[in-house]
């Protein structure tokens, strides 16, 4: 459950980098925001075009609740090593300093890319570390909610 000061309601446009969206209808999807050449990017997280981004800066035809400032969570038991493993769309990459969701352009032409969730981590050089299984939380300890979680095929 959410509490009110924890919401808004809005465009994607109006949501700030971790963000995650709600869709209220069956026409609206579930996204989360991070950036990508330092522009707000929406990742598609549910549906036919699930892991597919595209900016979200001014977009105003997507709506939906926004629960700003979230949290990511990622399951050590589905750690890989994304140089010697290919991983697919929706992995979390921890490279650099930054964590990454790989996602593919909404006009689904060329690889994969990365869209930066977090920036400023330590860095860790030229390792990497893949995750297939993680969930978007709000809260912390025993307020902690689970909002959205990968799939068991993941």
């Amino acid at each position: 459950m959410l509490s009110p000061e924890e919401f808004t309601v809005g465009t994607l446009g109006d949501a700030q980098p971790l963000s995650l969206i709600l869709p209220r209808k069956a026409y609206e999807a579930t996204m989360l925001v991070g950036w990508r050449d330092d522009e707000p990017t929406a990742v598609i997280l549910s549906g036919q075009y699930a892991f597919h981004y595209f900016p979200s800066v001014g977009n105003d035809n997507w709506k939906g609740l926004i629960v700003p400032k979230v949290r990511i969570e990622m399951d050590e038991a589905s750690l890989f090593d994304p140089n010697e493993a290919s991983g697919k769309l929706g992995d979390l990459i921890r490279l650099d300093a930054r964590l990454a969701i790989r996602a593919k352009s909404e006009n689904s032409y060329g690889p994969s890319a990365a869209v930066t969730l977090y920036g400023d981590l330590p860095p860790a050089g030229e390792w990497r570390a893949g995750f297939s299984k993680w969930q978007v939380v709000i809260g912390e300890g025993a307020n902690k909610r689970i909002l959205w979680q990968t799939s068991n095929e993941a």
